[in-house]
């Protein structure tokens, strides 16, 4: 096949051969084989041979087509198992015609093959129909990583060792550095940036999008021609793209890198990816400002799949942030600056995909593009918004603090707890994010089925929701299917590597459910787990998320920045300044606080002044509040500052006068009983009461004047209704003689005068006594009063009638 010559004679004898075998299998489809095996033995004899000589090809084939792919090939054990295996035989079939097709049109011109003097991809789809978004997303790809020179396994417990080969702008040898938590962490924390970052410079303009292009690298070489020039540059950006679908852990699929002329998309998929750290020359001096946008996800990408670490990074995520942008999106700032539109569908699309199609070729592209002219404008925002003097209050170096936290970042190993649930991907927190209420059976059932999911994922290399959706899982848990029909309609969608483990996993419900009955309840193991500071002060390195005062531990002295200071608060040990107004809920055991402790309030967010007199505490607990006494569960709540003091065995008391009426002058009590006693007997027994009717005669002064109010008020009203009586007496008596007037003629009322008559149509406002305005006189409100028209009658439309007889 290395000339065409050689190429054209392999065509034409597949293709004879191809011809003869169909018009043989036509023939022997036209003959009836059950009637030449009854009357022939021999025949039938043959015909058996040559069955399992077919049958022992087409495994071979199929075993050998599927190599180094997701595809499972179907258990083809007799002419039966055809039949039912025939939609994976065509999987086959149609993944080797898409990889013969892919070849020849790379081999006769159609599709150039991708080389350092031709690195911009030509698409083999822009002849095709344009691909939805769902066909971006998933795709039928064999898996890359199971080529690479070393294959990810998913099982390892042991700690992340960094893939480190050498480790080139380095302040501590490699051997020495792998004793700390970060190969560069004391590079990346004595790291600062270039006396022009923190000028103000004219934005440089970045090149023509639509007239320039980006260089594809995928060869060693290309790399080192990449290498070069990066190493003139004084900024790069740098943005990833990653895929998770069909991997456990993910991959690494694309790496985009732009400087101030040139843009390169890196191919992270070859099999000696690893090569590819010897960018860590680039990436890790500090000279050169590395510009990423939302690098959190990135610095942990780069370190398990390729071995790169940065040294000097401006993340422009935290620059919007400190500038107070309305949003921080890459999308936002294209928009913002560039008056770049990015197509969000390309964003989830499967990067595994070669050649990538045009599309999302641009798009990888643009991520990374316009970033150092973003990072530009940033940049003079953030001096110009920068204290004149205090260097401490430059905006700069606030980023510059925040991207060193970023850096630090090291990747752990994702473990599985099945016991506890922990971890990021474990079923404690799905419980915690879920309002699903199981029994003990059904929570059992859920743990076993999540714990078969992760361990059918990383055998698979699979992500887990590719194996079994989180809804999925819930309604297994619930439903408790025993039979394979029934678990197979739970499951949507249905992946090849859940139907073929689907029996063991009804083996897992059957036994789950029957052991569940006895197990703990859902309250049980969703207590609470401590506070935050209990979970990193005893996590392990290959569990606990880097925090950042690993930077004050080793850079104090240096003064890494106050920023870095008020993000360590989680690892300071709890306050007791608010006593036990903290402890946390009525599950969980507040023994975390210690009585004995003295070394004084300790807080991580700074308080106004207070006084010593209003916190006293004395052991934890506010030394002036009594202690409790046990409460009557009959007894009311009361106030201890409204509710009167209860008397003294000794005390005399008043009882009031009862019956009379709030509206009762004082002055009709003037004679008053003398003092009764109650109960007559010896003094000072507790069954004495003594009515004092002098307190009622001689009352305190605030009394008197209250009395004096009362008075006066009744007065006033009493005044007011005799007043209001008298005026309705006036006007009764002037409507009875107008009315006596009226019957006798009229003669002495006067003609009335229509001249000097007031307007009824546009008569003033009248008042009432209380000076409210009166309604006025409507002339239309009695036409409203006339009947209303007959209703419209519902024609009848065209259609079938029925005519009904006697």
């Amino acid at each position: 096949m290395a000339t065409e010559r050689g190429f054209k004679e392999l065509t034409s004898q597949v293709s004879a051969a191809l011809v003869k075998t169909t018009r043989t299998a036509g023939q022997v489809a036209n003959e009836d084989l059950a009637f030449q095996r009854s009357i022939d033995p021999e025949v039938d004899r043959l015909l058996d041979r040559q069955n399992k000589r077919l049958l022992s090809l087409v495994r071979d084939l199929s075993k050998t087509a599927t190599a180094g792919s997701e595809t499972v090939p179907p258990p083809l054990h007799n002419a039966e198992s055809v039949d039912d295996g025939w939609r994976g035989i065509v999987d086959i079939l149609d993944n080797l015609l898409e990889k013969a097709d892919a070849c020849l049109d790379e081999f006769t011109g159609v599709v150039k093959k991708l080389t350092p003097g031709n690195q911009h991809p030509t698409p083999t789809l822009d002849a095709k129909k344009p691909l939805s978004k769902r066909e971006y997303r998933y795709q039928n790809i064999p898996k890359p990583q199971r080529l690479f020179r070393t294959v990810p396994k998913n099982n390892e417990t042991t700690p992340f060792k960094p893939l480190l080969q050498s480790k080139p702008n380095a302040a501590v040898s490699l051997e020495d550095s792998l004793v700390y938590n970060h190969p560069y962490e004391k590079e990346i924390i004595q790291s600062s940036y270039p006396d022009t970052a923190y000028l103000h410079n004219d934005p440089t303009t970045y090149q023509p999008f639509e007239s320039t292009t980006a260089t594809w690298v995928d060869t060693p070489e290309a790399v080192q021609d990449m290498l070069r020039d990066l190493k003139n540059a004084k900024e790069i950006a740098v943005d990833l793209e990653h895929h998770d679908v069909h991997s456990y852990v993910g991959l690494v699929s694309l790496m985009q890198i732009s400087t101030r002329e040139k843009d390169w998309i890196v191919d992270t998929l070859v099999p000696w990816r690893e090569d590819l750290q010897v960018l860590n020359e680039v990436f890790t001096d500090p000279r050169i400002i590395k510009v990423l946008h939302g690098s959190s996800s990135d610095i942990v990408w780069l370190q398990r799949d390729l071995g790169l670490y940065i040294v000097g990074l401006f993340d422009t995520y935290h620059a919007s942030r400190l500038l107070g942008y309305p949003k921080h999106g890459l999308a936002y700032l294209l928009h913002r600056f560039a008056n770049y539109e990015t197509d969000k569908r390309y964003q989830m699309a499967d990067w595994r995909m070669r050649p990538l199609p045009t599309q999302m070729y641009e798009y990888a592209r643009s991520d990374t593009h316009f970033l150092l002219y973003i990072f530009d404008n940033l940049r003079n925002e953030l001096v110009t918004k920068s204290g004149p003097t205090s260097p401490n209050a430059s905006l700069i170096d606030s980023v510059r603090d925040l991207s060193k936290g970023e850096a630090l970042q090291r990747y752990e190993r994702q473990l599985y707890d099945a016991q506890t649930g922990s971890g990021l991907n474990g079923w404690y927190a799905m419980l915690g994010r879920s309002p699903a209420h199981f029994n003990r059976e059904e929570l059992a059932v859920f743990r076993a089925v999540h714990e078969w999911r992760d361990k059918i994922a990383r055998q698979n290399d699979e992500s887990l929701l590719q194996i079994l959706s989180n809804q999925s899982l819930f309604t297994i848990a619930k439903e408790m299917p025993t039979r394979l029909p029934d678990l197979l309609g739970y499951c949507h969608p249905i992946s090849t590597a859940t139907r073929k483990s689907a029996p063991e996993l009804i083996g897992v419900i059957k036994r789950t459910q029957a052991a569940g009955a006895d197990g703990p309840e859902l309250k049980d193991l969703m207590k609470p787990r401590g506070h935050a500071h209990e979970k990193y002060a005893t996590a392990t390195p290959a569990t606990a998320p880097v925090l950042v005062n690993t930077v004050l531990a080793a850079n104090r002295k240096n003064s890494v920045s106050s920023k870095l200071q008020s993000a360590s608060f989680a690892s300071l040990p709890l306050s007791h300044f608010w006593g036990r107004t903290i402890a946390g809920s009525s599950m969980e055991d507040a023994k975390h606080l210690d009585p004995n402790r003295t070394d004084g309030p300790c807080l991580a967010l700074p308080l106004p002044s207070l006084t010593a007199e209003v916190f006293e505490i004395q052991n934890s607990e506010v030394s002036s509040v009594p202690p409790r006494l046990p409460n009557d569960p009959g007894a009311r709540a009361e106030h201890h500052y409204t509710k009167k003091r209860k008397p003294r065995e000794d005390d005399i008391f008043i009882i009031k006068e009862m019956g009379d009426s709030k509206k009762q002058k004082t002055s009709q009590t003037k004679d008053r009983p003398e003092p009764v006693l109650v109960n007559e007997g010896v003094p000072g027994e507790d069954d004495t009461v003594v009515v004092d009717t002098e307190a009622t005669e001689n009352p305190l002064p605030d009394a008197e004047n209250e009395q004096e109010e009362a008075q006066e008020k009744a007065k006033r009203k009493r005044e007011r209704k005799l007043q209001k009586k008298s005026r309705k007496q006036q006007r009764k008596d002037e409507e009875l003689k107008q009315t006596a007037s009226d019957r006798n003629g009229g003669a002495e009322s006067e003609a009335f005068d229509y001249e000097n008559a007031p307007s009824v149509l546009h008569a003033r406002q009248e008042k009432d006594r209380k000076g409210k305005p009166t309604k006025g006189i409507d002339p239309y409100a009695k036409s409203l009063n006339a009947p209303k028209g007959m209703r419209k009658v519902q024609k009848e439309g065209a259609g079938r009638s029925m005519t009904y007889k006697n």
